[in-house]
């Protein structure tokens, strides 16, 4: 089987596997609770249920150290089957009896299979369609743009997934070696970091058994499909229409956004895969502002239930997606303004909020009690919003630096050339022609300052407007104007449903307005002199997410509009389906369908074949890999791995280290032909001699491997081993080759293994 077509299996696998745990089990336990809701609405409760249930599960049996398959198993499908064993106990009895009578008549000859096979479809036809044909009908307009939008999806991220196998994200690796550690019982192994994907990873790859390193190279697809279709469900419960949410997908597809804000998605990262839970949790608070007015506060308990589940799993994966679903909370509470500050609401909102919280910091706080610091990256997040960590924001390069100057020196400086100047604060040295310098930006600062109100506003409009455009928007001409407009016409349109006295509706509206506003003043903060709560590049993929969502409840408010006077639900729906319809058809005929997202893998496909042949060929531990570094988490738990530059560092001195030993069956050495550009370009196109003349790099960690460091260890790793084949050429051979990829094997006896130090011609060249 090829690799592509065993990538597409795994897909359907884990997409399945992963359905099955966050919407088949809660839908069994709960859809009775849950049947008055609509079905975007009873689709998201099993979904927060299913996530929340497994992450908290996986928690406390790592809290207890007991966490592994069987107490996994046990705490997925016991609770399940209690329940569905309580619910009917007093059925069982007959259903048993009646089920062990139709295998013995099928055993004993006296039931054919053909019989038992047209009872079985007899038994699916009366539950699923029979007496339900205007229920299909009225459905399948729903299912084939339901599944002309997965196509969509699948257009523009499928080809990758299929065609190039690595890992797409450096810091992937990392996340491996977290989720290792979970199957140790080590939970927060580097540090109180949000676990919530790297436990889903965990347990899908506890419970059903799939590797590791499979889920992380294809999950983030997966996931992919979950954030597209949660924002059609987040819009489901706050539209009017019945199928211009699907708007919310189509703008998403469109050739209008800047590469990097979803190229990010070919990965399984935790700030992605929290964005299912942005929108679709804070539209559970829109609709308790719209439920409750209306008495039914029965419905608006679950409501506020799903909202507090919900908004804490955003914490619980990614603290970036909590500030998006914050900021998109202050949307709802100027929207809903003329309900929220009302105590009714406000005191169930704040409780519900107040308790949300406390469910994710609940066992990050354990964690810390428990003695275990913050991770790196969360005080790195914390120096992002505090201001501290200076960053390349990409919001002040260019022509974007309107105004002002740093009001810090760098080293640089410090140091005098020439006539200088004792700074008696400081102690520092200025020289004179800096003095001047700063001295002219000063003087230029208060000339702005100086400047009218109006052409002060309009050169940081024209900054915002040129910054959204440039790292949020591609070159599609006015995307940037249309986006800022587009806060105006959504808030026009909410004020107008205000006055046809639309209060639920327009509250929905308005709130996606100033989700929206907010979201742009996140992404160029530094221009509006805001506290910068996550870096730009990160707050364009949030942006991108808040635009489809509001630009479809636009449309959806646009449409509801034009026909609200007409009392018909059947014109409702044909009025949204010729829309959806009609804007799909003009963006097909003008090309505006992205293409397939192209991301690059940090190592080779041909690595990732190897990997994969080396696991299905080979007994555990009988056999090493010697490559790089990706290979040693994505085979942690079957074999052994040997760095690449530890083997090269001893040849330098073979003296020292006379032998050189991996003492396993099978020793499998990763060169690549075409270097990778791992963290930067390698500057060249193959390896070569004279890379092996080149010194070895002396930076440890990953430095031997990124840039034109990689090319000259693959350089010296493949002509060690051209040598070493030439020594031993029925022992050492080609186990996979590709025009950018070479694998050896050596085969060897494990009571007398080769010694692998041998004078190759390159092993400690001087430098020049």
């Amino acid at each position: 089987m090829s690799m592509r077509w065993l990538t597409i299996l795994q897909f359907l696998e884990i997409f399945a596997a992963y359905g099955i745990v966050t919407l088949f089990l809660p839908w069994r336990i709960l859809r009775k609770r849950f049947r008055c809701f609509s079905v975007a609405e009873q689709l998201i409760a099993y979904f927060f249920a299913g996530n929340f249930y497994i992450i908290y599960l996986v928690y406390l049996l790592q809290f207890l150290r007991i966490s592994s398959r069987v107490t996994l198993l046990l705490g997925t499908a016991g609770p399940f089957l209690f329940i569905w064993i309580w619910k009917r106990k007093k059925q069982i009895p007959g259903a048993m009896e009646s089920l062990l009578v139709r295998i013995e008549r099928l055993l004993d000859g006296e039931r054919g299979k053909k019989t038992s096979l047209a009872q079985l479809r007899r038994t699916v036809y009366e539950r699923c369609f029979r007496g339900k044909r205007k229920q299909w009908l009225h459905a399948l307009p729903e299912i084939a743009v339901l599944l002309a939008a997965i196509a969509a999806i699948t257009y523009v991220y499928g080809p990758n997934m299929v065609e190039t196998f690595g890992y797409k994200a450096s810091d992937i690796p990392v996340h491996n070696y977290w989720i290792n550690e979970l199957e140790r019982n080590n939970i927060w192994v580097a540090g109180v970091y949000p676990y919530g994907l790297h436990i889903v990873i965990y347990y899908l790859h506890m419970v059903f058994g799939i590797p590791t390193y499979v889920l992380l190279r294809i999950f983030g697809v997966v996931q992919t499909y979950f954030v597209y279709l949660a924002l059609v469900a987040a819009l489901k419960m706050v539209c009017r229409g019945r199928f211009t949410p699907y708007f919310g997908i189509l703008f998403y597809v469109m050739d209008i956004f800047n590469w990097s804000t979803y190229a990010r998605f070919e990965s399984a990262l935790p700030q992605e895969f929290s964005m299912i839970f942005v929108l679709t949790s804070v539209c559970m608070a829109i609709r308790f502002f719209q439920e409750f007015a209306k008495e039914r506060n029965g419905n608006c308990r679950w409501y506020l239930v799903q909202f507090a589940i919900g908004f804490s799993l955003t914490l619980t994966v990614h603290f970036y997606g909590t500030m998006a679903a914050g900021l998109f909370c202050i949307g709802v509470a100027v929207g809903f303004c003329f309900r929220f500050f009302r105590w009714n609401y406000f005191r169930r909102i704040l409780i519900t909020g107040i308790l949300s919280v406390l469910l994710s910091v609940l066992p990050m706080a354990a964690g810390v009690a428990m003695g275990k610091g913050l991770q790196g990256s969360l005080y790195w997040g914390m120096n992002v919003i505090t201001g501290d960590k200076k960053q390349e924001d990409a919001d002040t390069a260019g022509t974007l630096s309107q105004d002002g100057v740093s009001d810090s020196l760098t080293a640089g400086e410090k140091e005098s050339s020439g006539n200088t100047t004792k700074n008696g604060e400081t102690g520092s040295v200025l020289s004179q022609s800096r003095i001047e310098e700063l001295r002219k930006e000063a003087e230029e600062r208060i000339q702005k300052q100086q400047k009218p109100l109006a052409e002060r506003l309009k050169e940081k409009g024209s900054a915002v407007r040129e910054s959204i455009r440039i790292n949020v928007m591609n070159v599609k001409p006015h995307m940037a104007e249309i986006t800022l407009g587009s806060i105006a016409v959504l808030l026009l349109l909410g004020i107008f449903l205000l006055v046809l006295r639309e209060n639920g509706f327009a509250g929905a509206v308005l709130s996606a307005a100033v989700y929206l506003l907010c979201m742009c003043s996140l992404q160029c903060a530094s221009l509006l002199h805001l506290p910068a709560l996550m870096d730009a590049n990160r707050c364009g993929i949030f942006l991108c997410y808040a635009i489809c969502f509001a630009w479809a409840l636009g449309v959806d408010a646009v449409v509801y509009l034009a026909i609200r006077w007409w009392k018909r639900r059947w014109l409702g729906e044909m009025a949204s389906l010729l829309t959806l319809v009609t804007a799909v058809t003009a963006v097909l005929s003008q090309g505006l369908i992205r293409e397939p997202v192209k991301v690059g893998a940090l190592e080779d496909n041909g690595a990732m074949v190897c990997v994969t042949n080396i696991l299905r060929e080979n007994k555990d531990f009988t056999w090493t890999i010697c490559s790089a570094n990706d290979e040693l988490r994505m085979t942690e738990f079957y074999g052994y791995h040997y760095e690449t530059i530890t083997l090269l560092n001893q040849l330098k001195d073979l003296g020292q280290n006379p032998e050189i030993i991996i003492p396993t069956k099978y020793v499998y050495f990763f060169i690549e032909k075409i270097p990778v550009d791992y963290g930067e370009s390698t500057k060249h196109e193959e390896v070569t001699a004279k890379g092996a003349e080149t010194p070895l790099p002396f930076t440890g960690g990953l430095h031997p491997y990124t840039g034109e460091n990689r090319w000259i260890t693959m350089s010296h790793m493949y002509e060690w081993a051209q040598r070493f084949q030439e020594l031993y050429p029925n022992e050492m051979e080609v186990y996979y080759e590709s025009d950018s990829f070479i694998c050896y094997c050596l085969q060897q006896n494990v009571n007398s293994p080769y010694n692998l130090a041998i004078d190759y011609g390159y092993n400690n060249p001087m430098p020049k």
